[in-house]
């Protein structure tokens, strides 16, 4: 099977661009909001959570060294199951990223331009995106050094502005919900955004240092981890409990900025960083899902799958839902139980599998490792 991509990342590079895909949407979106006042603790339990299934995913990739998703999956459960499981995979990601692209559109339709069509902003930011993925993997993990190291400062930046406004009492009683709800809760956080390390399997091959990958991945998941619950917790102190009503609750919490009159209406910002993390998320799901369909149907380049899959994304993230609403409804209600099939259960199962089977044997010295050649990037 060939590797198509010919372009090689550090482990500082695969750090950021984790941090830039686990962002993404979670920026405005507000993780755990269902519960109140201890959102940010749902975070928390949610990213302990989210580090399990990042670790069944860093075992595969420990078993399988130097494998993608799609190799590891043939390996496993043959060549027909295998790409079977790998079509399901495959589903998944371009999903998320119509999910991903869909909240896009949605938030700058409510809170910017509320008079212009949805389809514009999304079939803007795809074209976009598509031109990141036919340019590669070392051209996304670029954009991602530039963009996500700004991201994180202006987190920062806009939380110190916003101090003076905080009101900690917004945060009594501590865990004043039921203990049930607020398992839900976090168990929705570590399936969006944590539970999405899965993914990564189709470029961990392609870092140059394998030893540092789980190191990397993992302090690169808590430093997600981290900053959302310092995003939320920005937003509670600051709205409250209209922080639960809020669709997006940064946006209100930034416009309240106001310093001396000159610095004011600085929830541009949230969209800019919206619109940055977004076509980071989109981009690399995106080229995750045209790099293991071209993979999958062994073709010489992925290129002339860019454009088709960008049209069925363009359709899927207009057509399945309404409304905001049902795209909310659906974030916070139905896909952290929908999604842990696929980032826990098949995962697993893999792993499982192959350890019963004893996976991967052992080859002999002069048989060599199977041949996955110079790919085209």
């Amino acid at each position: 099977m060939r590797k198509l991509e010919g372009g090689k990342i550090s482990c500082f590079q695969l750090a950021l661009l984790i941090v830039g895909c686990y962002l993404g949407a979670n920026l405005i979106l507000n993780p755990g909001q269902l519960i109140g006042r201890d959102a940010w603790l749902a975070v928390l339990a949610g990213l302990g959570e989210g580090l399990f299934f990042v670790g069944v995913v860093l075992t595969l990739a420990a078993r399988f060294k130097g494998q993608t998703l799609i190799q590891i999956n043939d390996l496993i459960f043959g060549p027909y199951l295998g790409k079977v499981i790998s079509l399901v995979y495959l589903w998944y990601f371009l999903h998320l990223a119509s999910l991903v692209l869909r909240s896009f559109g949605d938030f700058f339709v409510a809170t910017i331009y509320p008079e212009t069509p949805i389809l514009v902003f999304i079939i803007m930011l795809v074209l976009v995106c598509a031109s990141a993925v036919r340019n590669g993997l070392e051209v996304l993990v670029r954009c991602s050094m530039i963009l996500v190291p700004l991201a994180l400062l202006e987190i920062i930046f806009d939380t110190a502005l916003l101090l003076k406004d905080m009101d900690f009492a917004n945060f009594l009683p501590v865990l004043d919900v039921p203990w049930q709800e607020f398992l839900k809760v976090s168990n929705g956080v570590a399936a969006f955004p944590f539970g999405e390390a899965i993914v990564f399997l189709l470029i961990l091959p392609f870092t140059t240092d394998q030893k540092k990958i789980g190191t990397t991945v993992i302090m690169a998941v808590i430093v997600v981890g981290l900053f959302l619950a310092l995003v939320v917790a920005r937003n509670t102190a600051v709205l409250g409990a209209a922080a639960t009503i809020q669709t997006y609750p940064s946006f209100p919490a930034i416009r309240l900025i106001n310093i001396a009159k000159i610095l004011t209406r600085l929830e541009i910002i949230i969209a800019v960083n919206l619109l940055t993390m977004g076509f980071i998320k989109v981009s690399f799901f995106y080229y995750s899902t045209v790099l293991g369909l071209a993979q999958l149907l062994q073709l010489r380049s992925y290129l002339p799958l860019v454009l088709p899959l960008g049209a069925i994304l363009v359709s899927l993230s207009i057509l399945q839902f309404e409304s905001n609403i049902e795209n909310i409804r659906f974030a916070f209600q139905i896909y952290p139980y929908y999604a842990p099939f696929f980032q826990l259960g098949l995962p697993l199962l893999s792993l499982i599998i192959a350890v019963i089977k004893g996976l991967p044997k052992k080859r002999k010295e002069n048989g060599g490792k199977e041949e996955i050649g110079e790919g085209v990037g």
